[in-house]
């Protein structure tokens, strides 16, 4: 397996529920994001709230 670059993209195919896609979508507009960023911004701040109190070491690999 292969190290990855701490700023390399990687593309991933994911489903999403319509629900969920179009609650996404309505963010990102209100936002000013596309779909990707929102989604991309929604998973960083998930991981923040996650690793709060666990200490950065956590999921250093995240």
């Amino acid at each position: 397996m292969s190290e990855h670059k701490k700023d390399e993209t990687i593309n991933i195919n994911t489903r999403y529920p319509q629900e969920v896609r179009d609650a996404m979508k309505q963010l990102a507009e209100d936002h000013g994001r596309s779909f990707n960023g929102e989604v991309i911004w929604a998973l960083r701040e998930y991981i923040k709230h996650q690793q709060k109190g666990r200490g950065k070491d956590a999921n250093k690999d995240v």
